[in-house]
């Protein structure tokens, strides 16, 4: 199970939180206020945070983004941390143990659901 660090709030800019895998690989989640929604990523840091690797990015204003976005957050308690866009894509996430789940569930994000 993954180790979720603290939600960090800029009203203005966004939000994120570091999520570290049992395999040790920490990621960077944030949701960045651009445009009408944002956007949601998910960056592998590398080389003690001065670089990164993009794993998983989605407009919250495109058509496949509110879908995400909907599949994320359905039967999140409404006010609750898990009904925000950054909330309910830490919770997604919070049971990977190694980077390739967490690829793998992304993935699985970009999937229309049947």
């Amino acid at each position: 199970m993954a180790k979720v660090g603290r939600f960090v709030i800029d009203p203005r800019a966004g939000s994120y939180c570091y999520v570290t895998v049992d395999s040790g690989d920490k990621l960077l989640v944030s949701h960045e206020k651009t445009g009408t929604r944002g956007n949601l990523t998910v960056a592998l840091l590398k080389l003690w945070g001065f670089s990164s690797e993009a794993v998983f990015a989605v407009s919250l204003d495109s058509p496949e983004g509110r879908a995400i976005l909907a599949r994320l957050t359905a039967g999140a308690a409404a006010g609750s941390a898990d009904a925000t866009p950054l909330g309910a894509l830490v919770h997604y996430l919070k049971d990977c143990d190694s980077l390739a789940a967490v690829r793998a569930r992304c993935s699985a994000l970009d999937r229309p659901s049947a």
